[in-house]
């Protein structure tokens, strides 16, 4: 309990803490180029932020495109204004009003107007990826060029949140257009950062936007985003200087690299959790008592010592982190029960245990986890086959939910409706596990719609309480946000959404 305790003040101290790399009391450096890579990159498949959905991709994205506002730097949770320059909410909660800084400029060197604005929440809705985010819309008003409200049919709490999430981002309706809507290759953005080239498996290439709307920024002259996915490659280019950061470091890599001349490891609390995610819609798995089962014969603590060297903290009830304000102290699964999981397979029926498909993505961390898992679950009965499957399969079987156990995990939510809605109500996109309780729905419409925030935490705490009880998935851990970085990099933020929108005030003290 006292380590969990420290963990809970170790976030909540950090979370107010600015979680940046070097200091702007120096002199700034303009110029420049910053190489960085991360296992992520590897899975980036388009560059249209309206339907990426892979980590990998939304980090190549995010620094091409602004979005209306955006996660203020050196914090978690707290919102800043980007391409709005000022805004305002109504006393009832559903109607915004914005109002665009002036002379904004795609990079073909449009003007960005409200219409852009517009057209982009619509495709946002039409591309149905993120649609749930703007639901509750039930108007778009333009009043000019700069000035636009949008009405909402009942308040939305996180909708500010939804905004600055970092794929809910502008595009150039003219652009998008004249591509016939594919903009998967293409630069429809306005950021700091414009397009050069992309070359799948080897590099994508951002070069300085000369017209940003942010005078003075950014600093860097080019950045470059370069997939490494074998561990001892990422670290031995950090070592050598062929690449200026990892972005997120396993713990293995941090224990090379903490004690090296040269090199920072930074480790903040994160949001990436991980866990072993059930399909609830047919088979044993379908019966909630051989998920809890499961749940009850997981050994967490052994997973994280064994995968995560004891870097991340285990989740014992739902995905909330530890140190989050909406976090559920529920401690539900804390250490494994045999003779409870057995009783529970032998009430549904399988007391003799059944036979299950695990699969994975080639991720040494997650694969290792999933060998872990077969083993223990076989002390139950349960016999595992741990299947690999290349990213695009991969996917594809989630999405149709042709499977019957994965682990995967989520990073870069901010409110605990992210955390809950989209993966846990019934139908959403991202309820892959195809998870349905009523009680379940109606708590997570009215956390959504519940502006008081201690009202909104007891609505979560119930919510992932029966969620825990269910048990679509088995929460493993939360991992912390670890980069690694040579000396020279100065004022990039280490965020727990993993995001790298800091690259438009980052610079290189060369």
């Amino acid at each position: 309990m006292k380590k969990k305790i420290t963990a809970i003040l170790l976030f909540s101290i950090l979370s107010v803490m600015l979680f940046t790399v070097g200091t702007l009391a120096q002199d700034v450096q303009k110029g420049g180029e910053i190489i960085i890579t991360d296992l992520s990159f590897k899975d980036a498949k388009t560059l249209d932020p309206h339907v990426a959905s892979a980590a990998g991709s939304m980090r190549y994205i995010e620094n091409m495109y602004n979005t209306l506002l955006k996660y203020e730097k050196g914090s978690y949770g707290k919102i800043a204004k980007d391409l709005v320059k000022e805004y305002s909410i109504s006393d009832d909660g559903q109607v915004y009003t914005f109002t665009l800084h002036e002379g904004i400029k795609f990079h073909n060197g449009d003007p960005l107007t409200s219409e852009d604005v517009k057209y982009s929440i619509n495709r946002i809705i039409e591309s149905e990826v993120r649609a749930a985010h703007f639901e509750a819309m039930e108007e778009f008003q333009i009043v000019d060029e700069q000035t636009f409200k949008i009405i909402l049919n009942k308040p939305v709490a996180p909708f500010t949140t939804f905004l600055a999430y970092p794929m809910n981002a502008i595009v150039n309706k003219t652009v998008v257009e004249a591509n016939d809507g594919n903009i998967d290759s293409v630069d429809a953005g306005s950021g700091p950062f414009k397009l050069v080239e992309w070359k799948k498996d080897q590099h994508l290439k951002l070069e300085k936007f000369a017209d940003y709307f942010k005078e003075g920024l950014p600093y860097l002259d080019k950045v470059t985003l370069r997939p490494i996915p074998d561990e001892t490659a990422r670290t031995t280019a950090l070592r050598n200087e062929e690449v200026d950061m990892i972005l997120q470091v396993s713990p293995k890599e941090k224990m090379k690299l903490e004690n090296q001349d040269g090199i920072n490891v930074v480790s903040k609390p994160g949001t990436y959790w991980e866990y072993l995610g059930l399909n609830t819609t047919e088979g044993p798995l379908s019966n909630k008592k051989v998920r809890r089962a499961i749940a009850y014969t997981v050994d967490r603590d052994q997973l994280n010592k064994m995968v995560k060297f004891g870097e991340a903290t285990p989740l014992t009830g739902g995905p909330i982190p530890p140190g989050h304000w909406a976090y559920p102290d529920l401690e539900m699964y804390t250490e494994p029960n045999l003779d409870k999981a057995k009783q529970l397979l032998s009430e549904a029926g399988y007391e003799d245990g059944f036979e299950a498909e695990l699969i994975a993505l080639p991720n040494k961390s997650q694969l290792d986890a999933a060998q872990i898992i077969k083993q223990q679950l076989a002390e139950i009965g349960i016999s595992i086959e741990v299947r690999s499957l290349e990213s695009g399969v991969y996917f594809d079987k989630l999405g149709s939910k042709d499977f019957d156990m994965t682990v995967i995990g989520w990073v870069g939510f901010v409110d605990p409706d992210e955390f809950l809605f989209n993966i846990f109500h019934t139908g959403e996109k991202w309820n892959q596990q195809g998870y349905s309780n009523e009680k379940v729905d109606k708590l997570l419409e009215e956390g959504r719609r519940t502006i008081e925030r201690e009202e909104r935490k007891e609505i979560y705490e119930e919510a992932v309480r029966l969620i825990a009880e269910d048990a679509p998935m088995v929460f493993l851990y939360v991992n912390p946000q670890i980069s690694a970085f040579v000396d020279e990099v100065k004022n990039f933020d280490i965020n727990p959404t993993v995001t790298t929108i800091s690259l438009e005030t980052t610079w290189l003290d060369r």
